[in-house]
């Protein structure tokens, strides 16, 4: 009788080990996957993030001077125009 129960938890025990390191190296193959796919922080910060800035008047003549037929539509931030 006691041979029967260390033999089951010897099965048990050898079963979830194996189960423990199969995920683990699940997961260590998806991390080195997607290892080159997210930037970090610092790489991030060093791009190029400004966006262009128009003066009035290139964006008025770009418009026809806010001409209600290049009107798009109204946003949550005002008119639209194409």
């Amino acid at each position: 009788n006691f041979n029967k129960k260390k033999k089951g938890a010897i099965i048990a025990s050898s079963a979830v080990l194996g189960i423990a390191m199969l995920m683990l190296g699940m997961l260590s193959c998806i991390r080195r996957r997607n290892h080159g796919k997210h930037k970090n922080f610092e790489e991030v910060r060093k791009e190029d993030m400004e966006l262009p800035i128009f003066d009035l008047s290139t964006i008025a003549h770009a418009t026809d001077n806010f001409s209600s037929n290049n009107k798009l539509g109204e946003g949550g931030f005002g008119a639209v125009y194409k």
